[in-house]
């Protein structure tokens, strides 16, 4: 080999190496900013939640599981709830049931963290020392369909005082009960993460995404790409205000069952309008959704809890977005945020040191 192409295979290597380091340090350094930014990648630990197929819930969790919600572990109680085990309704109890989807359910927020669990300890503790009780009815993806048929089968049994629905953006989206029970209704159960039971190439697949998952840099370019191509997402296009009237329809059909399920129980019903991340940091202009709620709700005369001032409030004051990075869920402090909200709308009917009043004939 002559010294002259010795010498430029040896330029062509040196440059390689130059262009790798500089990716691999240019990389890094990206990985630390978006870190910095918006923050670490949550792992996900095994075992992931199980449900059952049912055939008017489309699934339900299975009773007493353990998982894990990201790295948080989770026991259910004996109903296939989070919370402690519901035991029979004391003469002096005011009991509070919260139906909704994963942000009641609380997902990679700890038990004691829970909106639910803030609200029944603020009542408990003193100076209120109130004999109040939250039960915690949120499952994974539920919309308002579910959390209606959950009320129907449960509500008798629980004699809430009061049904809090958490109502969030995507729930003016019914769920196919019917076609989600047919796909696993050959199942005894299945892991709801996975659609599947934890084993073969499902297991694979899972794994190499979680090594994925601990870049911020993969997450956040995932979470980019899917921005810029799901330009019909349902969520954006809402707080845009194209809200289809089909899907106001069923809703506010869902609302009336709601409030003559409430007056059959006879409990109070209130909506509590779960605020989409998004709107904390910024306005929507032509956003029509929690407008549109509070519309149906009145003529339902129904009352309605917004906490979205409250997570404006808290932003303004500490600039923190209460968000799971690269999830969209809220964590610990927006869980703390919501509970908030619910706790200052009912102080205005009862100022404490005060104890819910219950319905007469309750």
């Amino acid at each position: 080999m002559t010294p002259p192409l010795v010498g430029r295979r040896r330029i062509l290597l040196v440059r390689a190496c130059a262009s790798v380091i500089v990716l691999v340090v240019t990389l890094a350094a990206v990985e630390v900013e978006i870190r910095l930014l918006v923050g670490l990648p949550r792992p996900e630990r095994l075992p992931l939640a199980r449900v059952i197929p049912h055939p008017e819930l489309g699934w339900t969790m299975m009773p007493g599981d353990l998982h894990y919600t990201y790295d948080i572990p989770v026991q259910l109680n004996a109903l296939g709830y989070r919370g402690p085990a519901v035991s029979a309704k004391a003469a002096t109890e005011y009991r509070i049931v919260a139906l909704g989807d994963s942000h009641v359910y609380g997902q990679g927020v700890a038990d004691a963290d829970l909106a639910t669990a803030l609200i029944e300890r603020h009542y408990r503790q003193p100076p209120a020392s109130c004999d109040v009780r939250v039960i915690n009815l949120g499952v994974r993806a539920y919309s308002i369909n579910q959390e209606y048929a959950v009320l129907r089968r449960l509500g008798p049994a629980l004699a809430p005082d009061l049904v809090l629905l958490f109502f969030y953006l995507n729930d003016f989206e019914l769920v196919d009960v019917h076609r989600r029970w047919e796909r696993f209704k050959h199942l005894d159960w299945y892991t709801f993460d996975l659609g599947a039971k934890p084993a073969g190439d499902v297991m694979r697949w899972w794994t190499i995404r979680q090594i994925a998952r601990t870049s911020a840099l993969i997450n956040w370019a995932h979470d980019a790409w899917f921005a810029w191509t799901a330009r019909d997402d349902f969520e954006e296009a809402a707080l845009r205000g194209h809200l289809d009237q089909r899907m106001i329809d069923d809703v506010h059909e869902y609302l009336v069952r709601f409030v003559a399920l409430a007056d059959e129980l006879n409990t109070r019903f209130t909506i509590v309008v779960v605020p989409h991340a998004a709107q904390i940091r910024r306005e929507f202009p032509q956003n029509r959704y929690q407008r549109t709620i509070t519309e149906m709700a009145g003529r339902l005369r129904t009352s309605v809890i917004d906490p979205l001032p409250v997570f404006r409030r808290d932003y303004a004051e500490h600039k923190r977005w209460p968000v799971i990075p690269f999830d969209g869920h809220y964590e610990a402090a927006g869980q703390r945020l919501l509970a908030t909200g619910v706790l200052e709308h009912l102080a205005t009917e009862w100022p404490e040191p005060r104890c819910p009043a219950r319905r007469r004939g309750a």
